[in-house]
């Protein structure tokens, strides 16, 4: 199977960059026709990706400042097949108040929803937010 990443980069503020990670996984739901509203599809092999419509900022907490802490939270997330974001999970924690900083952020996001035969649908993506000293 051929995989396929895609970036779309959104700057957010001069010391963050949210970044989608689209991949082109094959998942049961693909494969066999779901009529249930539970289905969730990741993009490629006929499913578009959801494109960024707004971005909320996602603000550096003053004690990670003082630490200097700084790095990239990734997430995991299903953007619904009304452009919201639900489910928001961290899969590489950077520090625990930047976690939710960007859980906070990436959940205030919105988006155009994926497609699949034309049809809005629930689409899993993973993104980072990249906290930046500089």
């Amino acid at each position: 199977m051929r995989s396929l990443n895609r970036a779309f980069v959104a700057r957010v503020g001069l010391s963050i960059v949210a970044a989608f990670l689209f991949s082109s996984g094959v998942v049961l739901a693909q494969d066999q026709p779901d009529k249930t509203s539970d289905a969730v599809y990741e993009a490629g092999n006929g499913v578009t990706a959801p494109k960024l419509v707004h971005a909320s900022n996602a603000e550096f907490s003053e004690p990670a400042r003082g630490k200097k802490i700084h790095g990239v939270v990734m997430l995991s997330m299903i953007v619904t097949a009304d452009g919201k974001v639900r489910d928001v999970k961290v899969t590489k924690s950077l520090e625990e108040d930047l976690d939710k900083r960007a859980i906070s952020s990436v959940s205030a996001w919105r988006l155009e929803p994926g497609r699949k035969d034309g049809h809005p649908v629930p689409v899993r993506l993973r993104a980072q937010v990249e906290f930046n000293l500089y």
